[in-house]
């Protein structure tokens, strides 16, 4: 799925995000949020532009709630980098292309 947005749920973050051997920018959203759809498009840009070089996916916090509070995740849209199952960056809140790169970019 290189270049497109991953979808991935509590049954598959681990898998998919923390055992990935890419750096990976996860997003925990929710269908209901107005700025979480607006970070949408701005995600698929990342994905392509970033594509084998990282890995973007996103979560929906009502279909999987495990996942979110073993992440600290406490507010909409969140966002967290991790490298090797380790988060290296976090950005909470709306967030246009340039600093959703800005915060992927440092740990290429």
């Amino acid at each position: 799925m290189s270049g497109t947005v991953l979808d991935v749920t509590d049954a598959d973050f681990d898998e998919k995000v923390l055992q990935s051997d890419q750096l990976v920018l996860a997003v925990f959203r929710a269908e209901w949020s107005g700025p979480c759809r607006a970070l949408d498009p701005v995600l698929a840009d990342v994905a392509k532009e970033y594509a084998g070089r990282a890995v973007v996916a996103r979560l929906d916090i009502d279909r999987s709630p495990e996942t979110p509070p073993k992440h600290d995740v406490t507010a909409i849209p969140t966002l967290h980098v991790f490298k090797g199952g380790a988060k290296v960056a976090t950005r909470i809140g709306p967030a246009a292309k340039n600093d959703v790169t800005r915060l992927i970019t440092p740990h290429l």
